[in-house]
């Protein structure tokens, strides 16, 4: 018999620090029960120490250790339109794996379209909104897919009711990474012959397939555009359903989007295209989509996005932490480096900054994002930017910024 969560019980949650490399422990009180089946769970819990909200996945399985432990332990995606996972706890005794999820109270895009809708009163403000919700769902998926070059990450299920939103797009998040394919993974490949995406949204190709290629997650994220700017399904009825499995060229061909510009629908169209004829990467469709918006003066701004230049540069940063001073490779060792590639990355200083702190470089500033609850800002010389003697304070040990070489 499983052992389910019921609403009120208090759970310590602890996450397995084996896999994680650093160590968490939340006290937890259930609210809500939000989905129950035989062998999953989904709770609302709250931090009974800070009162912050989280989303806690729990799964009954015999052999939790060859595929779930793995893939949510390791999906630790620092962005800010793609869910958080904090991590995950093995509970042997109940025979139960316990996700800690960032909780958002927006609906999906699918419950949106239902309730209230998109923002805005005109056909412009509400486009506005779409548009600003599109790119923040394509700067996403970069993200996730630009963290390895080679066997990149893959989320294989990409759909409407994975993607949180709110109704005027301010709050964009890919949430579910129940079926994502890891990087050197050949358990996630291997052992999951039996996902086969969503009916409707799935390349028909890859169905039922060990094949995981980031091509599968462009031809769902082009459906998942074709909703947000019709608000339609582009396979929708069993007939339809029934046609596009079998994978021939009506799987492959963009219905007509009454109101929409040709050139926003083409890019659509190729994006669900036969795979040779599709998008190779995922930059391309944002590189397309950014010049069309540029061209009717509708690109969005996006001011929680840190977009780095091009070229490689490396910032050295001196931490001092209590009385030790600690680097990616050895104790002592004075300047961390930081590298700026394509994507969003963060700071590579072992356990104190890998979880806790980000630091980015933009133009010629450099900002720091906190990711942990417990870290906050002791001392800080510019509101927009990190200085030398800038001081942050992280489970009661001061972690000061002793100098910064570009």
């Amino acid at each position: 018999m499983n052992c389910y969560f019921e609403e009120g019980e208090v759970f310590t949650w602890i996450r397995d620090r084996e896999r994680s490399g650093e160590n968490m422990v939340v006290s937890l009180k259930m609210l809500k029960e939000c989905h129950r089946t035989g062998s999953k769970q989904a709770m609302i819990a709250e931090d009974i120490r800070t009162g912050k909200k989280y989303f806690v996945k729990v799964l009954f399985c015999n052999d939790l250790e060859q595929v779930y432990v793995e893939k949510e332990s390791k999906v630790q995606l620092y962005s800010p339109y793609i869910i958080r996972i904090y991590g995950g706890m093995l509970d042997e005794k109940n025979k139960r794996f316990i996700t800690l999820v960032e909780y958002i109270e927006e609906s999906d895009l699918s419950e949106l379209m239902r309730g209230r809708g998109i923002a805005g009163d005109t056909w412009n403000e509400k486009m506005k909104v779409r548009n600003r919700i599109a790119m923040k769902f394509l700067l996403g998926i970069d993200h996730y897919m630009s963290m390895y070059r080679q066997d990149p990450i893959v989320h294989r299920d990409l759909k409407p009711e994975n993607v949180l939103a709110s109704p005027d797009g301010s709050v964009v998040k890919i949430i579910d990474f129940d079926w994502v394919h890891l990087h050197a993974s050949n358990v996630t490949v291997m052992l999951r012959r039996e996902q086969k995406g969503t009916p409707g949204y799935a390349d028909p190709r890859y169905w039922n397939s060990y094949i995981c290629r980031p091509e599968m997650d462009i031809y769902s994220a082009g459906l998942v555009l074709y909703f947000i700017y019709t608000g339609k399904h582009h396979f929708y009825g069993n007939d339809e359903i029934k046609n596009y499995m079998i994978g021939d060229d009506y799987a492959y061909q963009l219905k007509e989007m009454p109101g929409i510009d040709d050139r926003l629908s083409r890019i659509i169209a190729k994006m669900i295209a036969r795979e040779e004829e599709r998008y190779g990467s995922i930059k391309e469709v944002i590189q397309d989509m950014k010049e069309y918006l540029m061209s009717v003066r509708k690109l969005p701004e996006l001011p929680e996005f840190l977009e780095q230049p091009q070229e490689q540069k490396t910032i050295r940063f001196s931490y001092r932490i209590g009385d030790v001073k600690y680097s990616p490779y050895m104790k002592n060792y004075r300047f961390i480096p930081i590298e700026f590639g394509t994507k969003q990355e963060r700071s590579q200083n072992g356990r104190m900054s890998g979880h806790i702190l980000s630091f980015y470089r933009m133009d010629d500033k450099v900002k720091a994002l906190i990711l942990h609850e417990d870290c906050h800002i002791i001392r800080k010389q510019k509101e927009e930017e990190v200085c030398e003697g800038d001081i942050f304070a992280y489970a009661g040990t001061n972690i000061e910024i002793l100098q910064i070489k570009r």
